[in-house]
């Protein structure tokens, strides 16, 4: 090849490596350019997310402080755009978008649930980024089985204070309601309906025919009466009060012991089945019999204990009503707690402030008495005091009380509880959110 060839070829060489360089160099800057531009939108997209953050937390915080019960309709009297208009912060704009829709109409009680969709977006921008809150808005006579964390009690503070000053815990999902309340109670009709007795308002000579006991308007003499009806137990009758009542479960089997004085009768059964066990006397045959798992004492529960391993069966439903106090000596635990499983109440604690017979006041309280941190699968519905001492102590269940005394730690999940007992207990023509959820819905567009 001659020399000449060569320099054509070298400068060729050259040439290309001019170009390539050349090109290699703009892609380069066009690819800077690029990193450059997302980086700044993810940087504007998480800035959004802050921005969506904070109004998400003080949409909450207002509903917290907000009373339901100023507004005819809060559905829509409240929760609209005139209470919550746009509101800009910084390059930052934020829209509420509202809709409603009915979870459960009744006769005289409904349920809705609130959505509000959040959107924040830049001024000047396409990019948005948007969450929806959702809360549930409990109107008309409001059964104590919905509700979450309610203190009767007219305080001068807001909920929150009140029971962060008793060392009370409860979700962020929970809206607290503490205030005075107007309550009516059912307890004549749910001793009627419980005994399986047609009067309205049961009286000694009904109850006494009802247990074949001899004809008379006389109290009904101490003891444990089983409620039997066409092959079920309906419910267990306490006359006076209990020393104890022990909770036990396994292998199936539900089990609760009833102690006075020097008698101690057990109750063994399985949830749902005709399948019960009876040490007592005074009741016809009940072996094969469905127990409906509802227990009420014409007095006070001196001790509510665990015995063994679990108390509870994962299906268990129990119901313990008293016209007197409560004290919870143990934990009450369900079976398989160390799996992670949801802790649902299998327990429902109501107290009664007055004589089931005679309407005199009673001390209604429900006291916790336990030694160390301890979990109690139960719903608490108190006509008195929730008192709890110097340990903590976690109620998987929700809370109606008349005070809170606590020197200790008391932790509410507030989980609702399916029990009949609290649907005669009610707060009539009231209104109160509960449940505040929030779904994040990451969008945006591109610039």
């Amino acid at each position: 090849m001659s020399r000449r060839g060569n320099i054509v070829i070298s400068l060729l060489f050259v040439l290309l490596l001019s170009i390539s360089g050349l090109a290699l160099l703009t892609h380069s800057n066009l690819h800077v350019k690029i990193i450059a531009a997302r980086k700044g939108k993810w940087q504007a997209a998480a800035a959004l997310g802050q921005a969506l953050l904070l109004d998400l937390h003080r949409y909450r915080e207002k509903l917290a402080a907000a009373d339901m019960n100023a507004y005819g309709a809060p559905e829509s009297d409240y929760f609209n755009n005139a209470t919550f208009p746009e509101q800009a912060a910084g390059d930052c704009l934020s829209r509420h978008h509202f809709s409603c829709h009915i979870l459960r109409a009744g006769e005289d009680f409904c349920r809705m649930r609130v959505l509000n969709r959040i959107e924040v977006q830049k001024n000047g921008s396409r990019l948005l980024v948007a969450g929806q809150a959702g809360v549930d808005l409990l109107k008309g006579n409001i059964p104590a089985g919905e509700f979450g964390v309610v203190v009767n009690k007219d305080i001068d503070e807001s909920p929150a204070a009140y029971l962060a000053g008793r060392g009370v815990e409860y979700p962020g999902a929970q809206l607290p309601l503490v205030g005075k309340l107007a309550v009516a109670s059912e307890t004549g009709r749910l001793l009627a309906e419980t005994l399986r007795l047609n009067d309205p308002v049961p009286a000694w000579r009904q109850i006494r025919e009802k247990f074949n006991l001899e004809p008379s308007d006389a109290p009904v003499p101490p003891g444990i009466y089983l409620v039997q009806d066409e092959g079920t137990v309906a419910a267990v009758f306490v006359e006076g009060d209990l020393q104890k009542l022990e909770f036990n479960a396994g292998s199936g089997w539900q089990s609760i012991v009833f102690s006075r004085d020097v008698q101690r009768d057990e109750l063994k059964y399985q949830p749902g089945l005709a399948a019960m066990t009876w040490s007592g006397g005074g009741a016809l045959a009940v072996g094969g019999s469905l127990f409906a798992e509802k227990i009420i004492v014409h007095g006070s529960v001196w001790s509510i204990e665990q015995t063994g391993t679990a108390a509870f069966l994962p299906v268990s439903r129990i119901e313990l009503l008293a016209c007197g106090q409560m004290v919870v000596r143990s934990g009450l635990e369900c079976e398989n707690l160390s799996l992670g499983k949801e802790k649902f109440p299998r327990l429902l604690l109501m107290t009664s402030s007055r004589d089931f017979f005679s309407s005199e006041a009673v001390n209604a309280d429900i006291v916790l008495d336990t030694l160390g941190a301890k979990t109690v699968q139960a719903q608490v519905i108190a006509a008195g005091t929730l008192v709890n001492g110097n340990d903590q102590v976690e109620i998987t269940g929700g809370l109606y009380a008349h005070d809170i005394q606590n020197s200790g730690r008391l932790q509410f999940d507030a989980f609702a509880g399916p029990f009949a007992f609290s649907q005669y207990l009610r707060l009539p023509d009231c209104k109160f959110l509960k449940n505040f959820r929030v779904h994040f819905i990451q969008e945006g567009a591109d610039e």
